[in-house]
């Protein structure tokens, strides 16, 4: 399984999150090791990413965060 930022994946994919930064705002919206996620738009200009949260909920990330979260790819 190869490991990517979550900022250079695809959108529209389902990723497990296998590593995060040490940064306590990530655990309250629900962003940790194992959870499954989908970059759903990845704003222009190096704006944030929008993602879905274990089809869940929407939740907005800056690209210097989403840079040190790594991920990889569900496959189904």
């Amino acid at each position: 399984m190869m490991e990517q930022s979550l900022y250079d994946t695809s959108v529209k994919k389902q990723y497990t999150i296998t590593q995060i930064p040490d940064i306590a705002l990530l655990a309250s919206l629900g962003i940790r090791e194992g959870v499954v996620v989908e970059l759903t738009t990845r704003y222009a200009f190096g704006g944030p990413v929008l993602l879905c949260v274990q089809e869940m909920y929407n939740v907005a990330i800056g690209k210097d965060i989403a840079k040190q979260i790594f991920v990889s790819e569900v496959h189904s």
